[in-house]
């Protein structure tokens, strides 16, 4: 056994080691956690500035196509939206043809649909869905997609009325003046898809 291996087994210096690697054990023990928290301060800091930036009407990118802004209550798209999600660009694009299949359905009750229809804001959106007989609607699935870029804006459209399985009325909705689209789309439980094309002109 060496000289310095025998102190560690006998008398004061035995101690004086002991004393030092608890002094040592300590100092780390207190760091650790500082480290710690110091990770989760960042974490939970990014989390804040993530939560401020949706709330503040910034694009969410955890969300596909990005979180909408704030409108006023009402609004279903404001007018630099419509520029942006190329509104007039779906209303010229040639109308999808409707399949024929056994598949749900929807029909426009208001406004009433023609080929060159105008309205005024305010005016009313009133839907009905039509499911077969094997399968009923899914309101959960319920979308409305605006303009040529197919944007969702369902929320827009929930926030003040319910969906249900015979379809919703919304009373008051707005959009700025000139041509849109809006695609109404809705699946019934065997995910069978039935889609339609809303074209307005707002004076």
């Amino acid at each position: 056994m060496t000289h310095a291996a025998a102190l560690m087994f006998t008398g004061k210096p035995r101690c004086e080691f002991a004393g030092k690697l608890a002094a040592i054990l300590v100092i780390a023990a207190c760091a650790l956690p500082a480290r710690a928290q110091g990770t989760y301060d960042s974490q939970n800091a990014q989390k804040i500035d993530k939560t401020a930036s949706q709330q503040s009407g910034a694009v969410n990118p955890d969300r596909p196509g990005g979180a909408l802004a704030p409108v006023p209550d009402g609004w279903l798209v404001t007018g630099g939206e419509a520029r942006d999600f190329k509104g007039e660009e779906g209303f010229n694009e040639q109308p999808a043809l409707r399949p024929r299949a056994l598949v749900p359905l929807i029909d426009i009750l208001k406004p009433e649909v023609a080929s060159d229809l105008k309205v005024k804001a305010p005016f009313a959106i009133a839907v009905q869905f039509k499911g077969q007989q094997d399968s009923p609607i899914d309101p959960a699935t319920f979308k409305v997609m605006y303009g040529a870029l197919k944007i969702d804006i369902t929320s827009r459209i929930t926030k003040f009325v319910t969906v249900t399985k015979d379809g919703f009325s919304l009373d008051n909705a707005r959009v700025p003046p000139g041509r849109h689209r809006l695609t109404l789309q809705v699946l019934d439980e065997k995910q069978r898809v039935a889609e339609r094309e809303l074209r307005l002109e707002v004076e």
